[in-house]
């Protein structure tokens, strides 16, 4: 599975550095995954930086995606992993969004914020892109 956070998920409907490495690993892998926020994200992202068409786009795709609801449990996780890491609210949001995922998921983290990337590695998740610099 690929969890997407809006860092990469964004990268699919505007071209950026890391477009064309978000756009094949979303069609190699059946599933994609984000945390509801994730859509509010990109959904502003993509509007702020585009025009208004492509919101439709970010729409279709959303409609595919396995998503994970905000819930007093995952709050209380991110809390955590913010307390602990110094994340961000969003990021946290994301970070324990993924790490909810059952291991038979495997998930594969994407996002383009090291802070972020750095705290999935460091709670044992795959990650794309594999380092960032």
């Amino acid at each position: 599975m690929l969890y997407l956070d809006s860092s990469a998920l964004v990268k699919r409907y505007l071209r950026e550095d890391g477009s064309d490495a978000i756009v094949a690993a979303m069609d190699a892998e059946g599933a994609w995954c984000s945390c509801r926020i994730g859509y509010l994200e990109t959904a502003r992202a993509v509007w702020r930086a585009a025009d208004a068409s492509a919101i439709g786009d970010v729409e279709a795709d959303w409609r595919e995606f396995d998503v994970v609801e905000v819930d007093r449990s995952l709050t209380e996780r991110a809390v955590e992993l913010a307390l602990e890491s110094g994340l961000r609210s969003l990021d946290a949001l994301h970070l324990a969004a993924a790490l909810s995922l059952g291991p038979e998921d495997e998930p594969t983290f994407a996002t383009w914020d090291k802070r972020l990337h750095r705290a999935a590695r460091a709670h044992g998740l795959s990650v794309l892109p594999a380092s960032l610099d």
